[in-house]
């Protein structure tokens, strides 16, 4: 299914633990086992769970393929383990042993118990498939999800889902209550879902959903529903036309048809396309603020197997559990006389916990798509051909940000370069002092640094609205999700870097020295300045481009960040005159 982002899963529902390996993960990516366990924790909740969930606290381990919190390259290999284990460890054993003294011999309809005994000749026990076939390992797709969600959201793509419906039951629109989070952010579209216990986006649509699970549980049943899983910040280019397995519809499709209990995907309005005139379902294209645009997203961001730019939108479609509680007919394996099914411990309803499913599947095979389009052994020689992609679709990159650390030039190379290309400079720290009255280091000691960011990001929000300009931002000004969304949809960001020594000798030789520096304060210069790096280096990373300023001249800097500019220039900009 993917190409270079390869994976695999290992272990049974009541096994020892369920493995991964990940394969194709650049070098260079930050990650931590707390990136991973933020999804686990996720998936396990959702009201109509089952009593599994109240035994297992996953977890996960990480086991290769990470040093020093980045990825080496290698494949990452993890491990979750199954507390239930412990109550399975004679029934479960991998050492010779048996027969299992309570075989399962009657199939559940809609389960994999009788198409997988008769493939694999295991009409003996059905466990011997139903323990593979569990949707428990799932879990350790969110894990693996959970490192493919990490690469795409270093590159500004944000993966995300709610609930639209449970059995008749319907929930809001996101387009409709939340159209910004839906166009812009999906991640935080999906943590504003985790709030509810259906995970739908309005508490009045959970009290519906909830109802319709109680009355699914009332009858002794189960329940199924629509997931809408939306990445944002996707560019256009990823997948192709030129054959049909490289169609990334196709693709998208055929992950989310592998999660267990998913029996039809739809993308975009591909449904009411088929109800409609064309005037009516294909997306018009505008130009405006530079860039080219749609007046609406019928299409759910793909148009001939490639990603034009737009939110991709996909729809799910969750059957009920196969194990209901008033069993359904069925015919025991040994004695061929008609029965009740087999129950399981299980759940009424899974469809919440089935949407996180789905942004792990949707974000592996994005990440997927991604290094087939660019390649990328390192996430440094990703970037610049995904900026490229990001780009692609404007006039002009527009505002150009500059980041990095104190001492790094932002300010003098970015003057130069502000004059250069015929726009104007704002220096953010400045404009602060100037909009507050007060100098950056007066701002600390008398609001805070809570509350300086908290102007940080109200002066970018501002800037993101003006016309294009070269910002110098503070060293701490880019180390949010808000601001790489925002500087992102507004231009294109430099890093500028240079050795800790360097940046202590230039902050010491500017007007106030090292005294004008809050977070310079209480200890040795160079070793708080190399601290901060420590912290910070991986938001400054995230840069479309990167340069050295050591041993460079301001005017020579300037020229060299002028190259890497023209360097991310797309097909729709036009030449312009001389530098």
């Amino acid at each position: 299914m993917n190409r270079r982002l390869r994976f695999l899963t290992a272990g049974e529902s009541h096994g020892l633990a369920l493995v991964g390996i990940l394969e194709g993960l650049p070098a260079g990516l930050p990650l931590q086992a707390s990136d991973i366990d933020r999804d686990l924790v996720r998936r396990q909740q959702g009201y109509g769970r089952g009593g599994r969930m109240r035994i297992e606290q996953d977890r996960v381990e990480i086991l290769s393929g990470v040093r020093f919190g980045a990825t080496l390259g290698s494949p990452l290999g993890l491990v979750v383990r199954n507390r239930d284990w412990a109550n399975w460890t004679e029934r479960m054993r991998v050492e010779p042993g048996g027969p299992d003294p309570r075989p399962v011999r009657v199939p559940r309809p809609g389960h994999t118990d009788l198409a997988g005994a008769l493939k694999y000749g295991q009409t003996g026990d059905l466990r011997d498939v139903l323990e593979r076939a569990s949707a428990r390992e799932t879990a350790m797709r969110v894990a693996l999800g959970a490192a493919a969600r990490a690469l795409l959201r270093d590159l500004g793509i944000q993966v995300g889902s709610y609930v639209r419906s449970i059995g008749q039951a319907d929930a809001e629109d996101a387009a409709e209550v939340f159209p910004e989070l839906f166009r812009e952010d999906a991640e935080g579209l999906a943590l504003l879902a985790d709030a509810t216990e259906t995970r739908s986006l309005t508490e009045a649509a959970s009290v519906r959903l909830v109802t319709a699970i109680q009355k699914a549980q009332g009858r002794r049943d189960t329940l199924g529903g629509v997931i809408e899983v939306v990445a944002t910040g996707v560019p256009p280019g990823l997948g192709s036309h030129v054959q049909a397995d490289r169609k990334l519809d196709g693709r998208l499709g055929a992950a989310l048809l592998s999660i267990q209990a998913i029996k039809a995907v739809e993308v975009g309005e591909g449904i009411r396309g088929g109800r409609a005139y064309g005037s009516e379902t294909h997306d018009p294209i505008f130009l405006a603020a530079g860039r080219l645009q749609r007046t609406r997203n019928h299409a759910g961001g793909l148009e001939g197997g490639v990603t034009n730019g737009e939110p991709l939108v996909l729809r799910a479609v969750m059957k009920p559990i196969s194990t209901v509680p008033d069993a359904l007919p069925s015919v025991h394996l040994g004695t061929l006389q008609a029965v009740p099914a087999h129950v399981e411990r299980s759940d009424t309803c899974a469809v919440p916990a089935a949407g996180v499913v789905c942004e792990a599947m949707l974000a592996l095979a994005l990440a997927d798509a991604v290094l087939e389009a660019l390649g990328g052994d390192t996430m440094d020689g990703l970037r610049h051909g995904f900026a490229r992609l990001r780009l692609s679709s404007r006039t002009a990159v527009g505002h150009v940000f500059l980041v990095g650390p104190m001492g790094a030039g932002k300010t003098t190379v970015g003057e130069r370069l502000a004059k250069a290309l015929g726009l104007a400079f704002v220096d953010l720290d400045a404009h602060l002092e100037t909009g507050a009255g007060a100098t950056v280091a007066q701002l600390f000691v008398t609001e805070g640094e809570e509350r300086f960011r908290q102007r940080e990001a109200l002066a970018l929000a501002e800037l993101e609205q003006s016309n294009a300009a070269v910002v110098a931002m503070g060293g701490g000004a880019p180390c949010t999700e808000e601001a790489w969304r925002r500087m992102r949809r507004a231009g294109v960001v430099v890093a500028l870097s240079a050795e800790p020594s360097e940046l202590v000798r230039r902050v010491a030789a500017a007007p106030g020295g090292v005294a004008t520096r809050p977070l310079l304060q209480g200890g040795e210069p160079e070793a708080k300045l190399a601290e901060l790096l420590r912290l910070r280096q991986r938001w400054y990373s995230r840069a479309d481009a990167t340069l050295r300023t050591d041993g460079l001249s301001p005017d020579t800097a300037a020229g060299a960040v002028l190259g890497l500019l023209r360097a991310l220039d797309g097909p729709l900009v036009r030449p312009s005159g001389a530098v």
